[in-house]
Formats: C-alpha cells, sequence, structure tokens
C-alpha cells in the first residue's frame, strides 16, 4: 500500500503541477484498479497594508478535482484519469464559486448599508411604487399598476412582483395584491403608536431583506449590474479578512489589485468614488490612508461562513 501510495502521489505531483496532489488510493478488487481523488489546496496570501512585513499563507481546500486510474502494476491509465486541463477548470470553478459565496456573505451582512447608497435606492424604485401602492390602499389591481407605463417598465413591476410574493411580502391573483405576513411583521417593527410610523426605514427594511433574501436572483434576472461595484468592491476588503478572520486594512492600490484579479480593471477615481459611498454609509471603516472591515460586520460574515457547506465545484472529468 504505501508503495502504491508513494507511486501514485509522485506521479500526480509530476503530471498535474503546483498546488493539484492526490487522496490517498484506494485499490478496487472488482476492476483490478488503483484509484485516487485529486485535491488542490490552493494558497492565498493575507496581509494588512498597516503592516506589510506580516503575510498569512491561507489554503482554501478543493475537494474532487478530478481523479486518476493505475492498473495492478501501478501503470497509469489515461483514459480513465482527469485530464490536467479539466482538473484545472474545475479549480477555476471553484473559485468562481469562492467569490460568488463571499458575495453572498457580505451582501447578507451589509445589505441595511448598501440600501442608503443613492443607485441602490433607484433601483429598486419600482419596490418604492409597490409599497406606495399598498400603504394607501388594502387591495391593488394590478392593472391600476401597470398603467401609462412602457412595456419594459411593465415587465419589470410583474418580475417584481413575483419576488415580493415568493418573500411573502405580498400575496398576488391574477387581478390584484395585498399585503402578506412579512410586510405586516417589518410594518411593526417601523410603527409606534407614540410616534409617527417610520416610512423611510419600513422602505428601507423590505429593500435590505430583498438584498438578502433574494441577491442572487436580482444578479440573475435583473440588471443589477450598475449595483455590482459597491458589492464587488466590497467584497474585496472582506474577502481576505473572513480568511484571517480579523479585520484587514488595505490601501486602494491594494484593493485596485483585487479588484482586477477577480472582475477586471476598475478606473482609479471609481474605485475611490465607491469607497468613499461605502465609507459614509458605514459599510467600511477607515484608518488615515487604509480602508479597513468593520468588526461587527465581519463578526456576522465570518459566523454566515461557518454556517454554509463547504464549496463543490461542478466536477468535469
Amino acid at each position: 500500500m504505501l508503495s502504491a501510495e508513494r507511486t501514485i502521489k509522485s506521479y500526480v505531483l509530476h503530471k498535474y503541477g503546483l498546488h493539484i496532489s492526490a487522496e490517498c488510493p484506494r485499490y478496487e478488487q472488482q476492476s483490478g484498479r488503483w484509484i485516487a481523488d485529486i485535491k488542490s489546496d490552493y494558497p492565498i496570501y493575507l496581509h494588512d497594508d498597516r503592516n506589510p512585513e506580516s503575510i498569512l499563507l491561507h489554503f482554501i481546500p478543493i475537494r474532487h478535482i478530478g481523479k486518476v486510474s493505475f492498473d495492478e502494476r501501478l501503470t497509469p491509465i489515461a483514459e480513465e484519469s482527469t485530464p490536467r486541463e479539466n482538473c484545472i477548470k474545475n479549480v477555476n470553478s471553484l473559485l468562481k464559486c469562492y467569490y460568488d459565496r463571499t458575495e453572498r456573505i457580505v451582501v447578507q451582512a451589509s445589505a441595511n448599508a448598501f440600501v442608503q447608497i443613492p443607485e441602490f435606492r433607484h433601483f429598486f424604485t419600482p419596490i418604492d411604487q409597490i409599497l406606495s401602492s399598498l400603504l394607501e390602499e388594502d387591495s391593488v389591481n394590478i392593472d391600476d399598476l401597470l398603467q401609462h407605463r412602457s412595456s419594459k417598465s411593465q415587465a419589470k413591476i410583474k418580475q417584481y412582483l413575483k419576488l415580493l410574493e415568493s418573500m411573502n411580502i405580498i400575496t398576488a391573483n391574477d387581478t390584484s395584491i395585498k399585503t402578506s405576513q412579512m410586510f405586516w411583521l417589518l410594518y411593526d417593527s417601523y410603527f409606534d403608536i407614540s410616534k409617527k410610523f417610520d416610512e423611510e426605514n419600513f422602505r428601507k427594511a423590505i429593500i435590505s431583506e430583498l438584498l438578502r433574501v433574494k441577491y442572487t436572483a436580482l444578479t440573475q434576472v435583473f440588471e443589477i449590474s450598475r449595483l455590482q461595484p459597491s458589492i464587488h468592491i466590497d467584497s474585496c476588503i472582506y474577502r481576505p479578512a473572513i480568511e484571517a478572520e480579523d479585520v484587514i486594512c488595505l490601501s486602494t492600490k491594494s484593493i485596485s489589485t483585487y479588484y482586477t484579479l477577480a472582475y477586471g480593471k476598475i478606473n482609479e477615481y471609481t474605485l475611490v468614488n465607491h469607497l468613499r459611498r461605502l465609507h459614509s454609509v458605514g459599510a467600511i471603516g477607515r484608518d488615515g490612508e487604509f480602508w479597513c472591515g468593520k468588526s461587527e460586520l465581519l463578526t456576522k460574515m465570518i459566523e454566515l461562513k461557518n454556517d454554509m457547506p463547504q464549496l463543490s465545484p461542478p466536477f468535469i472529468h
């Protein structure tokens, strides 16, 4: 067994390259094959720009990116083994999942801050209009809601109605909509009999909940691309902090580098504009020239990460 393990692991190391290795092989009696799963411990370097001398090396464990097969004589069987290029595709697929998951974590923890950014509120204007109609009337006729709108605007309203219904904020039939349980739960949170109803924060709460729960749907169905730079930049700040499980501060240059690696190039002044807006709504902090995660938000993000299952990329054999 020791000879088989040494032979197979050595083969994978030389055939597949750095950061790719083999799990312990198993012998399948029926087929007379030695089989080993291929894995990767993908390295990421974490640093805080306030202390550039200190660099932490973390690994993202990526399992089941392929397999290798050997006969009884420990001769590799190429046609039964995953090609190196497919293993690399699986690693890249996992890294995309990793970036996407970080975004979902960041959005869930920071949604209350994001909805204070003007672009976010403008994007969700149709939601505001739907909420206004339901605050005025117990039941709203859908045809009246769609009246005098362009076909594109009508289609967007219908999509938002489906989204709100899926969150139990409204109930809908073919002709009308009404408020539902989540609407009133949030309403009660912002109603105080001794004070007036806090309608602005009620609206923000619903949009925040929409971002938290339906971010993936928003990116897939709606034209959310103009909102994503803020989320992407926020993710670049929090991603290393989530891995280190500690607040990390970065220079604008470092954030630009992280952004380019994950999403493509960004204009320096556009980046600074987004950073200042994120700071103004409390999504990130600042230490002199450096931009930092907020400890209370990072704590939420770490909890969310620990509650999520281990990432597993689509397998390409």
